[in-house]
């Protein structure tokens, strides 16, 4: 996907009073989080001034299907079940990819805010 912004007014400091390729790139990283080697928006929701950590947002994922599983076991049950949901199999992959991405994330987060 190809995306454009424009750059705020005044962000500029070039020759001819428009933005370098550094400030280009960092407004682009404080818009932008990065993950497995890519950068990615994510929605703002208000009053929230940042978008949701990642960590957050596989956090609530995984929360929710562990509250079904726990207190819900039929319906975990069923909608795990891969000869009569359709959801079986994006459920097994999601939680195959939470396996190999959440260690790095977390890894990566700590790194992020002790810096």
């Amino acid at each position: 996907m190809t995306i454009n912004w424009q750059m705020p007014q005044g962000a500029g400091t070039g020759f001819d009073g428009l933005a370098t390729g550094a400030e280009r790139t960092a407004y682009l990283r404080a818009m932008t989080r990065s993950y497995a080697g890519d950068r990615y928006f994510l929605p703002v929701h208000p009053p929230m001034k940042r978008e949701v950590h990642l960590l957050m947002a596989w956090w609530a994922v995984l929360y929710a299907l562990s509250m079904l599983s726990r207190y819900q076991p039929a319906d975990w049950g069923t909608l795990i079940s891969v000869d009569n949901s359709q959801h079986a199999v994006p459920i097994e992959r999601l939680l195959e990819r939470a396996i190999n991405h959440l260690p790095v994330l977390i890894a990566d987060t700590i790194a992020e805010v002790s810096a």
